[in-house]
């Protein structure tokens, strides 16, 4: 083996280490690193039947499908605690019956998410309903009642002191459609308000302090004020 060879190999040796070291805390000198996909995580959401979700006062994802077919959304997320989540749900319902199907039917809903760091909705969460209808259930004259939506119902720093806890729902009281039960939903549970059939428009709020995986993890919170250490670089030939 010609010493040429031998330099080279060591050099990838050398870069394969250093990329190891790299990715696994802050670099030289307590810098912080630049992310990598593997410091993300995936998050699984489905609704019945639409939602946005908001983490730290960023739209993360918005549901692409109003109404049907039920589906799945799936995004990668990179997490950064406390992680104040937020969530605006909705069961698909005409406005002003809060019927659906040409208001021939009362709808229900359900709402599921949960993440790769083991966060999953449960009745830890807050729920807070902002349309329900029709009112008593009244089909042959349908109503609806409806409250003002906060403009910062996102934002990390609401105040949802006075909003109720989530309640959960079975899936056979959900019913969820196929695309559920092809992804990772183990150990979350489905929740809404008290009234899974007449409230329409529902937000959620949950704040997770810590990764419930207890896996640490880099703050990457203030990412956009610093310059972070790229990864180490491909030695010259």
């Amino acid at each position: 083996m010609s010493t040429r060879v031998t330099t080279m190999t060591a050099a990838v040796v050398a870069l394969a280490l250093s990329w190891f070291a790299w990715g696994q805390g802050p670099a030289s000198g307590g810098k912080l690193r630049k992310p990598q996909m593997a410091d993300t995580i995936q998050a699984n959401v489905y609704a019945d039947n639409w939602f946005m979700l908001y983490i730290n006062g960023e739209l993360v994802a918005v549901d692409s499908i109003k109404f049907i077919p039920h589906n799945v959304v799936s995004v990668d997320i990179l997490p950064t605690y406390p992680m104040t989540i937020a969530v605006m749900a909705k069961d698909n319902a005409d406005p002003q019956t809060g019927m659906e199907y040409a208001n021939t039917n009362i709808g229900d809903a359900g709402f599921i998410l949960k993440f790769g760091d083991g966060t999953v909705t449960n009745a830890n969460w807050k729920a807070q309903k902002f349309s329900s209808g029709p009112i008593d259930r009244d089909i042959k004259n349908p109503r609806v009642e409806n409250q003002p939506i906060p403009e910062n119902w996102y934002a990390v720093d609401f105040d949802d002191s006075q909003w109720k806890p989530a309640r959960e729902y079975t899936e056979q009281e959900v019913d969820p459609k196929q695309p559920y039960f092809e992804n990772d939903f183990q150990g979350a549970k489905f929740i809404w308000t008290d009234d899974i059939a007449l409230d329409n428009t529902v937000i959620f709020r949950h704040v997770v302090q810590s990764p419930p995986d207890g896996k640490p993890r880099l703050d990457y919170s203030n990412l956009n004020n610093v310059v972070p250490e790229g990864p180490p670089k491909r030695p010259r030939r």
